[in-house]
């Protein structure tokens, strides 16, 4: 028989209070400020104390299903679940073997003379590990907050760039892991990464129909090079999460939870609120004859129905729209975040330029010449053109609300920055590993996976070794 739900809140209440007692234990106390509040706990006692009553509570009135028997039957399952048992192998030797190789290449190959000046949290290099490039901006959001600067150049970088649902994460989590956020961004990104291969994988066996198809185009994802960042603390794994869980549940016609995935979205990434592209046209396809390219009246209960999931579907709109009313309060202009990518040297140039600027060096200056300057931009343009080459059968197989993701996701900073940071954009591209999925023959499986494996070590030496990889 199923708890009530004011049953289970009060299991969970009970949870989360034992466990702020024993990280203050540990850890000392907190102080941390909530929107406009400060919340302390510096004893013990009192979360153990609320923790005891709602436990006490909630077994006085109802003793059946005890909350320790819960939670032991909820573990178990998870193990045994036939998900766990596929994506948890994936998703460890993948994220542990980045900080495994990051790690080996800062002991035996060092840093380049330009990184003398880099920025540490540790002076142990194993602690110290996810130190690295725009990390230092989450971690600033984290423990300082934003800040802005009304009278600085247009070129002077602000952290009001950078969306609020990871870095906001860091700091809230750290205050029960210890108080350490560089390392809690590192485990909000390896806990994202691991729910949104779960995620994929079961979107990948309602779309595709086959299980090993659908077990490849994970294990294509985890290998893909530029995955590095799902092991650092980046935001692109939640990211990566908040897309994967909104699609799903959208497919699946479960529209709370996808307005919920969506709206944390929204609040993850500048570029999340293109989700609400996606996932309108998730809603209006019932209306759509995608065969025929014409409009299909369906009866008036079928538009209410239509009307309901497009509300739904601007739930990453309303996420991007609810920081820059933040932004409003502390900028005077909701947009200002906007302005900031000029900062980052995203300036629009248009996308023809982007290929003549290569086609002009390579005709002057010869492929290896390219190659061998030029390495990390040749890696993104390698990345940039799976991903357009995929757009068309993603359309084909999908439908256009997984196609069109691809193009509002790259080109637009492919306008305004080139090639800047095109390996993570191209990350979290779950639609090119379906398909990848679908079409690689059983034969070439393990080769492209051990292909795209080695690169991913590449990249990790990059990275870690300070090399300029954002």
């Amino acid at each position: 028989m199923k708890l009530p739900k004011w049953a289970t809140a009060l299991d969970v209440l009970a949870v989360v209070m034992a466990l702020v007692a024993i990280s203050v234990v540990l850890g000392g106390g907190f102080r941390v400020w909530v929107f406009d509040h400060r919340v302390s706990v510096t004893d013990w006692w009192r979360p153990a104390m609320w923790s005891a009553v709602a436990l006490a509570l909630r077994h006085a009135l109802v003793r059946r299903q005890p909350l320790p028997q819960r939670l032991s039957r909820a573990l178990i399952a998870w193990w045994r679940s036939p998900d766990t048992r596929t994506v948890l192998p994936i998703h460890l030797t993948s994220r542990l073997g980045v900080l495994a190789v990051g790690f080996l290449a800062v002991l035996l190959i060092g840093f380049p003379p330009e990184a003398a000046s880099r920025w540490r949290i540790y002076s142990n290099d194993l602690l110290d590990l996810p130190a690295r490039w725009d990390t230092g901006w989450y971690l600033g959001i984290a423990t300082e907050g934003y800040r802005f600067d009304p009278n600085a150049r247009a070129d002077y970088q602000q952290n009001i760039a950078f969306f609020p649902a990871f870095p906001m994460s860091m700091r809230y989590l750290s205050v029960v892991l210890g108080r350490q956020p560089l390392w809690t961004g590192v485990a909000i990104s390896l806990v994202s990464f691991f729910i949104a291969l779960t995620y994929f994988l079961r979107l990948a066996r309602s779309l595709l129909k086959d299980e090993e198809k659908a077990v490849t185009a994970v294990m294509l994802l985890a290998a893909y090079p530029f995955a590095v960042f799902f092991s650092a603390a980046y935001s692109e794994g939640l990211f990566l999460l908040t897309l994967v869980g909104a699609v799903y549940h959208y497919h699946h016609n479960q529209l709370w939870r996808a307005a919920l995935w969506g709206f944390a979205c929204g609040l993850t990434r500048p570029n999340g609120s293109l989700l609400s592209i996606v996932l309108a046209i998730m809603a209006i396809a019932p209306a759509w004859d995608a065969v025929k390219w014409r409009p299909i009246l369906p009866p008036p209960s079928g538009w209410r129905t239509i009307c309901v999931r497009l509300l739904a579907a601007g739930a990453p709109g309303y996420g991007m729209l609810m920081f820059s009313a933040f932004i409003y309060r502390l900028t005077g202009n909701p947009f200002t975040w906007t302005m900031q990518n000029v900062a980052w040297g995203r300036v629009y140039r248009g996308l023809d330029s982007l290929v003549t600027d290569r086609v002009g060096f390579i005709a002057n200056n010869g492929v290896y010449s390219y190659a061998s300057t030029q390495t990390i931009d040749l890696f993104y343009s390698l990345a940039v053109l799976l991903a357009l080459a995929a757009i068309w059968p993603v359309y084909r197989r999908f439908g256009l609300a997984l196609a069109i993701l691809i193009p509002i996701t790259i080109l637009p900073p492919m306008a305004a920055g080139g090639m800047l940071s095109m390996g993570r954009v191209t990350s979290i591209l779950f639609p090119v590993f379906l398909w990848m999925g679908a079409v690689v023959p059983a034969r070439h499986r393990t080769a492209w996976i051990a292909l795209f494996a080695m690169l991913q070590g590449f990249v990790a030496v990059m990275f870690f070794t300070w090399r300029p990889l954002y």
